[in-house]
């Protein structure tokens, strides 16, 4: 774990403890730096998981271009890596809705400006979406096609009936697994730079009505120091 990041795990713990229970979709009935927490322990996953898949897209896709042909054995395998691929892209876009929703809720209850992060986000959607699109059409492949993921799965095993498909889909799935780690990368970044300014108005607030707290404790208990006579 990087020094970065163990100053936001430290800083979620912090405010963790005295933050009252809020649903925000991910996780029902989860405190605001729970939900921020699982959103970046997610991310971080994700951008993980492509790093792993594109590894194995690049070595089959290396393979396959020494043969100049795609050997119908090693497609099982293929077709494998290229569902999660496509679970990927689901989840990842999936994250960022519930961020944004995690995001407006914050702003709401603590006054954080998330205005910016809420539209970074759905830029963010918007551009992977493009970007797979365009992958997709320059290998012959009709982006229409893989609009949900049953239809990318089953277009998947529509091209696996042709040594030319096989070798399209493979062509792409090895480009989106390149273009899905930077673009996760990026999103882990933006992640972490909003999370701490969420963790830090979340924790100034607990502190502030703590403080609130205390005062009328001690004003019910008489104890405030100066007394009444």
């Amino acid at each position: 774990m990087t020094i970065k990041k163990s100053i936001l795990a430290l800083t979620a713990l912090a405010v963790i403890s005295t933050t009252p229970a809020h649903a925000t979709g991910m996780i029902a009935g989860a405190t605001f730096p729970e939900q921020i927490t699982q959103e970046l322990t997610l991310v971080e996953q994700y951008a993980t998981q492509a790093q792993q898949l594109q590894a194995q897209f690049q070595m089959v896709y290396n393979q396959a271009m020494s043969l100049k042909n795609l050997p119908t054995q090693i497609w099982p395998n293929i077709a494998g890596q290229l569902q999660s691929l496509v679970n990927l892209v689901g989840q990842a876009q999936g994250l960022t809705y519930a961020a944004q929703n995690t995001a407006a809720g914050v702003q709401q209850q603590y006054g954080v400006n998330g205005q910016d992060y809420q539209t970074n986000l759905s830029q963010w959607n918007g551009n992977l979406t493009s970007q797979i699109q365009q992958a997709l059409n320059s290998y012959g492949l009709q982006a229409q096609d893989f609009q949900t993921q049953q239809q990318a799965l089953q277009q998947i095993q529509t091209a696996s009936q042709s040594a030319t498909g096989r070798m399209q889909v493979l062509q792409a799935g090895n480009q989106i697994s390149g273009m899905m780690v930077n673009q996760l990368q990026g999103l882990q970044q933006t992640m972490m730079t909003n999370s701490q300014v969420e963790f830090n108005a979340i924790g100034a607030k607990n502190a502030q009505d703590l403080q609130k707290n205390q005062i009328n404790q001690q004003f019910l208990t008489g104890t405030t120091g100066a007394g009444f006579y």
